[in-house]
């Protein structure tokens, strides 16, 4: 049974539905539109006061930049396998924590959206014959971003399938060199930090926030803990032990299997206790919103920059913290080895992109010009040297 439309009438059958001031197209399968480059049902069209007809007249075409994924090439119907069997891969490795699965759906998501883009791109040519040139056309469109990296570790672990089947005899993917996007060289400073974590508590109107206080907790935890955001928003009470609390970053998990131990100081417990007195209600996280689930990526990055915002800070990140808290330890005193287990990390390379150069190194290196007690026998030489022109 089909139910009652809930929008305006005259756009029955069309899928356009008036949602939150705006006009969307609601397709019957997830499809990518070309302008965001997501896939997604839902497809905003335009705005309430920009119409109706309008409204009509972007559906069309967004339609019309949806084409048939088969092409003229043999590549779409072995693009088609080797995807069949990397998603049914992953959904066989989705956790069964539901935080973390609803994560792994997301990373899913976003895979299915850049295997369209790449099956469309070479869908009219033959496997066997695509050159690494084919490929860095391909990769240029988004030449020094991370996208480029990404599309093109997917390529190259198509084509090594492709290898191991025998429909080609070499991996043009990996002829192909990115530019790796620029390092990022922010370091929080303590000013800053303490000001976020101040305007965290106070909104706009000058009064406590709803939700700063655990907002707040996180930040300080980001700090603390040394991890990744997802590992933070997803923590469990019961994941505390007598020993401390194991972490297992869910971002190479399943690739290199790192992990580590970090026993509960006093400071940290006493972010705990913060917590949980913060909690609107009972929740199995210690990070938790008003339904005591845990916060999204977007909504928690939300609140932090409306704070930074207030303190009227630019240019800092969540992500910064933990380059923040590596760049201290190392200036505290401890070692690179040390902060390499801290950030459960299996390359040193990764952990010293971490810390940040606060203040530019002292040279201490002072030479004297040669002969410079001898300044005669150089006016000397430079005389003669004039003479000769």
């Amino acid at each position: 049974m089909t139910r009652n439309r809930s929008s305006i009438r005259t756009l029955t059958g069309t899928r356009i539905y008036l949602k939150h001031g705006k006009f969307y197209y609601v397709a019957p399968e997830p499809m990518l539109n070309r302008k965001t480059g997501k896939v997604s049902k839902w497809h905003i069209l335009c705005t309430e006061k920009e119409g109706e007809d309008k409204a009509r007249e972007v559906r069309n075409n967004l339609i019309g930049t949806v084409e048939s994924p088969i092409g003229s090439g043999d590549f779409p119907a072995y693009f088609s396998k080797w995807q069949k069997k990397i998603l049914k891969d992953r959904s066989d490795a989705t956790p069964k924590d539901p935080a973390h699965a609803i994560v792994w759906a997301t990373g899913t998501r976003n895979l299915k959206s850049s295997l369209l883009i790449i099956e469309k791109a070479f869908r009219d040519c033959d496997v066997a014959n695509i050159e690494p040139v084919e490929v860095a056309e391909f990769l240029d469109q988004w030449e020094g971003r991370r996208s480029a990296q990404t599309y093109k570790a997917t390529l190259s672990k198509f084509f090594s399938w492709c290898c191991r089947k025998g429909i080609v005899k070499s991996n043009p993917a990996k002829e192909v060199e990115v530019t790796a996007p620029p390092k990022r060289d922010v370091y929080i400073t303590d000013e800053q930090f303490n000001a976020v974590r101040a305007h965290l508590l106070i909104g706009e109107d000058k009064k406590p926030t709803r939700t700063g206080e655990m907002v707040k907790c996180y930040v300080e935890l980001l700090y603390m803990l040394f991890q990744r955001g997802t590992e933070i928003r997803l923590l469990r009470w019961d994941q505390i032990t007598p020993e401390g609390i194991v972490f297992k970053p869910t971002k190479t998990e399943k690739k290199a299997g790192t992990k580590v131990l970090w026993p509960i100081t006093e400071d940290v417990r006493a972010i705990f206790n913060t917590a949980k007195r913060a909690a609107k209600m009972g929740s199995m996280y210690i990070i938790s919103n008003e339904q005591g689930q845990p916060y999204t990526t977007h909504g928690i990055a939300t609140m932090f920059i409306r704070a930074c915002k207030r303190a009227k800070i630019d240019g800092i990140t969540l992500k910064d913290i933990r380059s923040k808290a590596s760049t201290d330890a190392i200036n505290q005193g401890y070692t690179m080895e040390q902060l390499q287990v801290s950030l459960a990390h299996t390359d040193s390379a990764t952990t010293r992109g971490y810390v940040k150069n606060k203040v530019a190194p002292v040279n201490e290196i002072i030479l004297s010009l040669p002969d410079m007690e001898n300044q005669n026998h150089i006016r000397q030489l430079s005389n003669k040297l004039s003479n000769k022109n």
